[in-house]
């Protein structure tokens, strides 16, 4: 009994060694789900950075000698407000210095004038004779607030829209989106280089296979949509287009799978499919990515992440090593005889 006993205990030992030695799946599994959603995201920002430098590398000289155009500009405007106020100080001093002149002569006729009128309207009537006296005067200063007026309203609009260009400037500033290119794919190295880590950890695994599938392939009619296709047609069955589309491509698993697509068709993994926005279903495509070719039929719509325009299937980017966002060209192909 003794040494059945210490059987016993050894070999609970031994199992709770081996429990504590298997590593901790679910969790690296949720850290390898989070590092692969930033990867994503960081490439779709660089992905757009690098569009913007080079907007910026071919618009940039171009604003910039515009705000320095604009900036001549309001420089003028503002001296010819400066000589306007000048001018409109003089015409307010020669208007005054008229009427002291008139003051000072002591021509009274017009004074006689209006102290005769019976009637109060035709005191008025001579005072506005007075006031015309001095009409030149008055229309030479109208003159130039009006002119005054056009400058400030023409200074203003220069202002705002050199306050609209300036910020498009800062936005093309290639510099400093390289600068920022620079820090995000090195937190994207970093990132990757974690999930190399994490994966090369983790005991090899074989993805959960559903339904049995077939194994053989029959060449549809050009045009059908298949339910499933399981297997990587045989390139010989179809004939090539000439007609290539390119663009950053990506694939979708798991969270979609046994989910039916735009198509109707149920999405399945493991099938060599993918996802366009417009081309119709059921056509084909040969996928290219870094010399390593895919064929798959179109039976679902997207992507609808802006700058992709290719999602492939889980087995479909697998056969080819794709993973995360990456430029492949797909040329349009149709099974022979159709």
């Amino acid at each position: 009994m003794p040494a059945a006993g210490t059987s016993v205990v050894l070999a609970v030992i031994l199992a709770c060694c081996m429990i504590l030695a298997l590593p901790p799946l679910a969790g690296a599994q949720d850290d390898e789900t989070s590092l692969v959603q930033e990867a994503n995201r960081l490439t779709y920002q660089i992905l757009d950075l690098r569009a913007r430098r080079e907007k910026a590398l071919k618009e940039g000289d171009a604003v910039r000698a515009e705000l320095e155009d604009l900036d001549r500009r309001i420089a003028a405007g503002q001296e010819e407000m400066d000589a306007l106020e000048r001018e409109l100080s003089r015409a307010r001093e020669a208007y005054r210095e008229s009427l002291r002149r008139l003051y000072m002569q002591g021509d009274i006729s017009e004074l006689e004038v209006i102290l005769e009128s019976r009637e109060l309207d035709e005191m008025w009537r001579d005072v506005d004779y007075l006031d015309r006296m001095a009409g030149l005067h008055l229309q030479v200063l109208e003159d130039l607030k009006d002119k005054l007026y056009s400058c400030q309203v023409k200074e203003r609009d220069l202002r705002e829209y050199r306050e609209r260009r300036e910020r498009l400037a800062e936005a093309l500033d290639a510099e400093a989106l390289e600068q920022r290119i620079q820090m995000l794919e090195s937190r994207l190295s970093e990132i990757n280089t974690r999930l190399r880590e994490l994966r090369a950890s983790r005991p090899p695994s074989s993805p959960p296979q559903t339904s049995a599938a077939p194994s053989t392939w029959k060449l549809p009619p050009p045009g059908k949509l298949l339910d499933r296709v399981p297997v990587m047609p045989p390139l010989s069955d179809f004939e090539r287009t000439g007609i290539v589309f390119s663009g950053y491509t990506t694939f979708y698993g798991p969270e979609w799978h046994g989910k039916p697509t735009s198509s109707g068709v149920i999405y399945n993994m493991y099938d060599y499919t993918c996802a366009h926005r417009t081309l119709p279903f059921g056509t084909w495509l040969l996928v290219t990515y870094q010399g390593r070719q895919v064929i798959v039929q179109v039976n679902n719509r997207g992507p609808f992440v802006p700058g992709r325009v290719l999602d492939l299937s889980w087995a479909a980017a697998q056969s080819i090593g794709l993973s995360g966002v990456k430029w492949t060209e797909f040329e349009i192909i149709v099974p022979r005889g159709g």
